[in-house]
């Protein structure tokens, strides 16, 4: 149940019009919204705010990074692997 924008009436999911006010309903911005806040949490920004406001950081930090390992081809894991291994023998050569 969500309410309407102009009264604040409850109102139901299907209805197109507010029965108390009379005004139509806009479907169309709440999807956007919905939309919109999916992508939020989809980048890493979201991701960051997500880890920050949990109660337990270093859990929701182990699992995001845990999905993000799980994502990851072997290619990819390789990929790191070498970049890993490229910056710490420049590390070293420089030392």
């Amino acid at each position: 149940m969500n309410k309407c924008p102009v009264c604040g009436h409850q109102r139901n999911d299907r209805d197109m019009k507010c029965p108390e006010c009379g005004s139509f309903y806009s479907k169309i911005a709440e999807i956007i919204a919905e939309q919109e806040a999916e992508e939020e949490m989809q980048t890493f920004r979201g991701r960051c705010k997500r880890i920050l406001h949990s109660g337990n950081v270093k859990h929701e930090l182990l699992a995001e990074l845990r999905l993000m390992r799980e994502g990851l081809t072997n290619r990819g894991m390789f990929a790191l692997f070498v970049i890993f291994v490229f910056v710490f023998a420049l590390v070293v050569s420089v030392l």
